[in-house]
């Protein structure tokens, strides 16, 4: 969702004005738009964010009450199947009356009461379970709680009919807002995150999904769209009509929702393989225009493209609509988007809610980031993609509008009875979507879409939590992601790198040597750190995993390199990249081999060269041979200085088999003191050196084969 209140502007200043209203409701004295202590909006602000703030704000007292109720300890043992939704509104008094009819199923046996959610500014007339009246209790301003004819069972079912009227909560900014527009009268619900109560009676909670029948009366002159499909409409006396929208797909309470004004509408169609669904435009007549026709029609491409990237649109057998609300922004009510603007991002963000947000929900709103943290990227992917072919830049350009200011807290809502913090554009929403990106360029391109593919199929109609993206990534991935998220959801912060850099001519190859350093305040983030250069006038690319507050790497090159640039592609969320002084590291193995003319053959001595990237200090004692039982050779040793090279001979031939040679970090680099860096993986001797993880210490152990064949001048495989 991104939203705020129609009026207060979609530009910057709209943005300063809303804050200073903040502050003054909250009796603190205003500052002037140079003391906001915030950079500028992107040019398409997070309207979603702002809309559901502000309402958050405007009943917060509500919210906090409400929080207090959740933890309902009878929550688990019933399933609301259905909800029959029947109400009248009387726009210009303000006033709601009429009934909710819901169908609940049993989860355990010895089920004796149910609880509901109904704001205690509305009047309850009757409630009745299975056609019968039922005692029933208010517990708090927002619960209920009724008691059963029976005790039920496991997967039994009742219905429990509520009758209630009254005027719903509303500031002007509440969960439902009766206003004009153009004259004519205005209803609209947003409930997020926890306001449905506050207008019609209801089981609070995301995790309980049902199907739904909204029946709204209205005045004839009205036009009602709602979620699911128009089942038809009713002419009643006195001038009213009512209209029956229907839908057969389950939904968490808060995106059930209507909206009724006289509205013009319009529609297209969305063509897929195998069939068509329509897809609605509901518009005020004074924004009713080319240009805004034309904004809203741009979701039918949308549509397409986002089905291709995260599978036919859920919600296919119904429709998608996009409807004028008052706030500025959107809300993604199931298969009907609520928008108070025409821009093209948040047509896409409250699009792709369709999928993540309303097809698979978050299960709690520690968990938001699952709804608009992928609604936000989904913005970028629709700038990547739109075009039919990928666009790195637009990706790239897209990303970086969407960059948080603040990046110190985690993504993840630790406390959630801050429905401020719930929304914070910088957390749930900017840094949410960076996660995303980030986690596509740990994993790549392909394995990420297989990760969505595989969390909807999972999660499809159903909530989910951050610990069960986490396990589906991980699955998909096929290696333990905790790391990732323990850094990036669960922990704040952000790196910032400074590079230096050096390179080594050794024999004929060259290699580039970088130190990177980590400066934040944070403990060291780890993520892979792809490396662009130029050399001989081609780009190339490589990549280092990062996981230290200083590394070194040493890349092989092939020539000298006229630049360098850490994160070419803005894959990582950065406090900032700078270049700096090289900062001497540790000495690693860049080549082992034998010496020219000598075979690795068995009934020979063995000799191979060891050669360092730079001048190191041993005695020789570092250097071990053992063979596959453990046996240790005897070895003679010798060190060139001016090539960096040990030349390592075993005193007797050696027998066919495989051996180790092990050269531990007791050696160490003659500038620096640093100890060997000496790790060796990869199954080759290309991927398995240069030596090290970047960080000082660490033995090398090379594997290797002693054969009856000759083989003169040939490498030595390392291995684990």
């Amino acid at each position: 969702m991104l939203v705020e209140k129609a009026g207060s502007g979609t530009t910057d200043g709209g943005i300063v004005i809303w804050l200073l209203v903040i502050l003054i409701l909250a009796g603190a004295a205003p500052m002037t738009a140079v003391d906001v202590p915030r950079q500028a909006a992107p040019a398409e602000p997070l309207g979603c964010s702002r809309a559901k703030t502000a309402l958050a704000r405007a009943t917060l007292k509500d919210a906090k009450l409400l929080l207090k109720s959740t933890d309902d300890p009878l929550a688990e043992e019933t399933d609301v199947i259905h909800y029959r939704l029947d109400i009248e509104v009387a726009p210009l008094s303000g006033f709601l009356t009429g009934s909710n009819t819901m169908t609940v199923r049993c989860r355990i046996d010895g089920v004796t009461a149910f609880r509901f959610w109904l704001h205690s500014s509305m009047s309850i007339t009757t409630v009745r379970v299975n056609g019968d009246a039922a005692p029933w209790r208010r517990l708090d301003g927002a619960m209920l709680e009724v008691d059963l004819d029976r005790t039920y069972g496991v997967d039994e079912v009742f219905e429990l009919e509520v009758v209630y009227r009254g005027h719903p909560v509303t500031t002007g900014l509440a969960s439902i807002v009766f206003e004009t527009q153009g004259g004519a009268p205005v209803v609209s619900t947003l409930s997020e995150p926890w306001f449905s109560y506050t207008w019609w009676p209801v089981k609070e909670d995301n995790r309980d999904k049902a199907t739904g029948d909204l029946l709204i009366t209205v005045p004839e002159a009205l036009a009602v769209v709602a979620n699911g499909v128009l089942v038809g409409t009713e002419d009643l006396s006195g001038d009213r009509r009512r209209f029956h929208w229907s839908t057969a797909y389950p939904m968490s309470p808060y995106l059930f929702a209507f909206s009724a004004t006289d509205y013009r509408t319009f529609t297209d169609t969305f063509h897929y393989d195998g069939g068509a669904m329509p897809v609605e435009f509901f518009i005020y007549p004074e924004s009713d225009n080319r240009l805004n026709r034309g904004a809203w029609l741009r979701s039918v491409d949308m549509l397409a493209t986002f089905s291709g990237l995260y599978g036919l649109y859920p919600f296919v057998d119904e429709k998608y609509a996009i409807y004028q609300f008052p706030w500025n922004g959107g809300m993604e009510h199931q298969t009907a988007t609520g928008q108070g603007g025409f821009g093209e991002s948040l047509t896409a963000h409250e699009l792709a809610h369709q999928w993540w947000g309303d097809l698979v929900t978050c299960a709690t709103w520690h968990d938001i980031w699952l709804n608009e943290g992928f609604a936000t990227y989904s913005e970028a992917l629709w700038f990547e993609y739109r075009s039919g072919e990928p666009d790195a830049e637009a990706l790239r350009n897209w990303m970086d509008v969407r960059r948080p200011v603040a990046v110190d807290d985690s993504v993840y809502v630790w406390d959630d009875s801050d429905v401020f913090r719930i929304f914070s554009s910088d957390y749930s929403y900017r840094k949410g979507a960076w996660v995303l990106h980030m986690l596509r360029g740990v994993v790549g391109t392909e394995t990420f879409f297989d990760i969505l593919a595989s969390y909807r199929q999972r999660y499809a109609g159903l909530t989910a939590t951050t610990s069960d993206f986490e396990d589906v990534a991980s699955e998909v991935w096929g290696s333990d992601l905790g790391w990732f998220f323990d850094e990036w959801v669960y922990g704040g912060g952000a790196p910032a790198y400074v590079l230096g850099r050096q390179e080594h001519l050794i024999g004929d190859q060259r290699y580039l040597e970088l130190s990177l350093a980590q400066t934040q305040t944070e403990a060291a983030f780890t993520m892979p750190v792809e490396i662009a250069t130029e050399e001989l006038g081609a780009r190339r690319s490589y990549t280092v995993w990062d996981n230290a507050r200083l590394q070194h790497f040493l890349i092989p090159v092939s020539a000298a390199v006229d630049y360098v640039v850490l994160d070419p592609d803005k894959r990582i969320l950065t406090r900032s990249v700078t270049e700096g002084a090289f900062v001497d590291g540790p000495p690693k193995i860049v080549s082992v081999g034998p010496t020219a003319g000598t075979a690795l053959m068995a009934g020979a001595p063995l000799s191979l060269d060891v050669v360092f990237h730079e001048d190191v200090v041993f005695d020789g004692s570092e250097v071990t041979l053992v063979d596959r039982d453990g046996t240790q050779r005897e070895l003679a040793v010798a060190y060139d200085t001016a090539l960096h090279t040990a030349t390592v001979t075993s005193m007797q031939p050696l027998a066919a088999g495989i051996y180790e040679l092990h050269i531990d970090d007791g050696i160490v680099d003659v500038e620096s003191g640093l100890a060997l860096d000496g790790e060796i993986t990869g199954s080759s001797l290309s991927s398995g050196l240069p030596s090290g993880d970047g960080i000082p210490g660490g033995d090398a152990v090379i594997k290797f084969a002693v054969t009856g064949i000759r083989s003169a001048h040939r490498r030595v495989r390392p291995g684990r």
